[in-house]
């Protein structure tokens, strides 16, 4: 059984935390099989397009519902934000290893709330993510690198946007893990040596007891979602608040 109580306690010590084997196998088939699907509306990989993103995920893919009802990672997530939770944003995107340049993305944040003088003052993170990596993530079908932190670090960059960073760690998962961190964690990601495709998926949280925009916030209002709605309580939960 995972303690979430010290997974909460690694997101404020470290800035996140891995829950491992939040997918079986069977489950990163299906999730798969839906992004073949929805690559392949956007005409495949190619050279021009190495990459396709899949923003708000549950307005153009929403038979990804169902995935997003995790009891252990909503679980999880409610130890982190001491609230119920709020999924705020959906996204993912699939990576063609082969065209891709050496760095996928630049180390960044998500964080985007005015900053207190005198540096962050919380108690629990405001806002999270939450990204399953149904392939793994290493060396050889891509790493994704952190700088760990503690809750009220500063949020200095240190260094460029595309260099290596004293500190920062490689986050080893395996096909089917999760990592749950906080939205002033930074982070970046670098291209694998395999040629596999490589999909990364989830969503951004925020307890319900705050309202406070964030300009990454997307919505998930169509029919198949509505009819989710009716059929899965907890997505219900997550998205219109607890009853």
């Amino acid at each position: 059984m995972i303690d979430l109580k010290s997974k909460a306690r690694e997101v404020k010590e470290r800035g996140y935390c891995l829950i491992e084997s939040a997918y079986d196998e069977k489950e990163c088939d299906q999730i798969r099989a839906i992004f073949k699907r929805l690559c392949d509306k956007r005409g495949g990989f190619s050279e021009e397009q190495p990459t396709i993103g899949f923003h708000p995920l549950l307005e153009l893919g929403p038979e990804m519902a169902p995935f997003y009802v995790k009891p252990i990672l909503v679980e999880a997530m409610e130890e982190v934000l001491q609230d119920d939770v709020r999924l705020a944003h959906t996204g993912a995107a699939a990576f063609n290893n082969a065209p891709i340049q050496p760095i996928l993305t630049t180390w960044h944040v998500h964080y985007a709330w005015e900053i207190p003088t005198g540096g962050l003052q919380r108690e629990n993170p405001e806002r999270i993510l939450c990204g399953t990596y149904i392939d793994g993530s290493d060396s050889e079908i891509g790493p994704l690198i952190v700088l760990p932190r503690q809750l009220n670090d500063s949020l200095e960059a240190m260094g460029d946007g595309d260099a290596a960073w004293e500190g920062e760690e490689e986050v080893v998962m395996s096909p089917g893990d999760s990592v749950i961190f906080d939205t002033a964690l930074w982070h970046c990601s670098r291209r694998g040596t395999s040629r596999g495709p490589r999909h990364i998926w989830g969503g951004h949280y925020q307890g319900w007891s705050n309202p406070t925009p964030h300009p990454e916030d997307n919505s998930a209002d169509n029919p198949v979602i509505n009819e989710y709605r009716d059929k899965l309580p907890l997505l219900r939960a997550m998205l219109d608040g607890p009853n």
